[in-house]
């Protein structure tokens, strides 16, 4: 019996902790796993669950406010975790370690070049056979002003918060050296986001989303606003071969 509920950001989570099962149940992974949580902090720490279901879990995060987070949450519940400050882009473990190796909301702040650098550690890290679980933000995110302003192709920033996104082909160049066992686009819509704006802030809108609509069919969208405004993310599973 587990105790751990992840936040409802983190669903995908479960999704890579049912694949790993039916792996397992097949043979492909042997009965105790390692599994490596790439930006392991926070208050409810996925590496938790995984810790719960058995697995031998480790977890790295460049944040120490967000790892002691993380160790209280565990500590408190009597979970056992390996937790380290660490960055993803160079990952303090030997080749091979880890049977499963997964980041969720940690990558999205890293530049493009960094992102390609820290699944190539991932990469590196996971056992031949073993699997990987990651995310990027979609270049289908709209609109992008909720996300900054873009300071290069891609990258948009909040003060020094940065998002990256990808476009599909991107995001498929990124995991090239794994065997893509599942790809899945997951949006979230803002329905708040767009509430409050007139419509003709919305008219001039239109040029930003693209010019395949007119200009009576983007008015006549304006009621329809709330479901247009997203967050999406491509989600891949990952085999290292």
């Amino acid at each position: 019996m587990t105790d751990t509920i992840l936040q409802l950001n983190a669903v995908p989570i479960y999704g890579f902790l049912s694949s790993i099962a039916a792996r397992q149940s097949q043979g492909e992974l042997g009965d105790r796993i390692r599994v490596l949580d790439c930006g392991a902090g926070g208050a409810v720490p996925p590496l938790a669950l995984f810790s719960e279901h058995g697995f031998d879990a480790y977890g790295i995060d460049v944040s120490d406010r967000q790892l002691e987070r993380a160790r209280q949450y565990c500590e408190g519940r009597g979970i056992q975790v390996d937790l380290r400050t660490a960055d993803m882009r160079q990952i303090p473990h030997d080749d091979g370690s880890f049977d499963c190796v997964y980041e969720h909301y940690a990558m999205c702040h890293l530049s493009k070049l960094q992102t390609a650098v820290a699944i190539g550690e991932m990469h590196r890290v996971t056992r031949s056979g073993g699997l990987c679980f990651l995310g990027v933000i979609s270049m289908d995110s709209w609109p992008k002003s909720l996300y900054g302003t873009e300071r290069g192709p891609g990258e948009y920033w909040v003060g020094e918060d940065r998002h990256c996104m990808f476009t599909d082909a991107e995001a498929d160049e990124l995991v090239s050296a794994w065997e893509v066992l599942s790809k899945e686009k997951r949006v979230i819509y803002l329905r708040d986001a767009l509430e409050d704006i007139s419509e003709e802030a919305w008219m001039d809108m239109r040029d930003r989303r693209g010019s395949d609509c007119s200009e009576a069919g983007w008015r006549d969208r304006y009621s329809q606003r709330a479901n247009m405004a997203n967050y999406t993310h491509v989600y891949y599973i990952l085999r290292k071969q």
